[in-house]
């Protein structure tokens, strides 16, 4: 792998080995990406119903239902306080929309939503609670969006995962209206817990196919036509109950014991506590 997708410098380097793969470096831009990446046959195995974290007990889904609501609530309020063109008449997709949090959240103020999703049981589900076919099942790729349809596209947690960031974002930009905005996050070189944890990064996973800093997000928006580039702190709403158990299914050494073993000493009713936390994460706007 001799050349950045993102800038096509030809000085890139293999800098560390992950699992059965190799994250390479651009030395140029920053940009970061896993190669070679895993087969379909691989990803599919990863994206199962059982992808998303869940212990199966009633009480502590909905409490994690009421974090991820939550914290599609601050994205919505980000996102409205860093555009202020944006009206509660504007048209909004969101792709990899999941059970619909942020749609929910985008409906309750006005917008007129549509999401894309995966997984079967997460389109009826986001449907369901949509009270309306707002959710079509596939790929962007599939999609039968006309060109220039939405005010506004987002995708949380989405960028990282696809083989090739700059077709992904080309074909949004497509869907985009004139002087449409797009609203992205994903996980951070920049970030606090990048630098910190280096090499252990928690960031770093099989499905996790692409990583960026500001300088390679901004120069993949610029290469496919987006401008006004705007990059804000990512928060979200999380308790100290669902962060263990993250870090249970997604280990890191010495991190994960010690966060497990505070959880045994905090009561329930602090270990489920929402607080605001910065993420691992960058959130950006830019304009088509």
């Amino acid at each position: 792998m001799d050349t950045c997708l993102i800038c096509n410098n030809d000085r890139v380097i293999a800098g560390f080995p992950f699992l059965r793969y190799t994250v390479f470096i651009c030395t140029k831009c920053g940009f970061r990406w896993l190669h070679p990446q895993p087969t379909d046959a691989e990803l599919a195995q990863i994206y199962s119903d059982q992808y998303f974290l869940s212990e199966g007990e009633v009480e502590i889904t909905n409490i994690v239902n009421k974090l991820k609501r939550a914290t599609a609530g601050l994205y919505l309020e980000q996102f409205i306080n860093g555009d202020s063109s944006s009206t509660s008449e504007s048209s909004l997709l969101e792709i990899g929309c999941g059970m619909g949090d942020f749609l929910l959240e985008a409906q309750s103020r006005g917008f007129k939503v549509s999401g894309l999703e995966v997984t079967d049981h997460l389109v009826e589900l986001a449907n369901r609670r949509l009270g309306a076919s707002s959710v079509q099942k596939g790929f962007i790729e599939m999609a039968n969006f006309q060109g220039e349809s939405f005010d506004i596209i987002a995708f949380f947690d989405v960028i990282e995962h696809v083989r090739n960031p700059a077709e992904f974002l080309t074909r949004v930009y497509k869907m985009l209206k004139l002087n449409g905005k797009v609203f992205i996050v994903t996980p951070s070189l920049d970030s606090w817990s990048a630098k910190l944890l280096g090499k252990n990064w928690m960031e770093y996973k099989v499905e996790h196919l692409s990583y960026f800093n500001k300088k390679a997000m901004a120069l993949l928006l610029n290469k496919t036509g987006f401008h006004k580039i705007r990059f804000f702190s990512n928060y979200k709403i999380l308790n100290l109950d669902y962060i263990n158990r993250h870090f249970v299914r997604f280990p890191i050494k010495g991190l994960s014991p010690l966060l497990n073993l505070t959880r045994k000493l905090f009561p329930d009713n602090l270990a489920y506590h929402p607080i605001k936390v910065v993420a691992s994460g960058m959130a950006v706007i830019a304009e088509k």
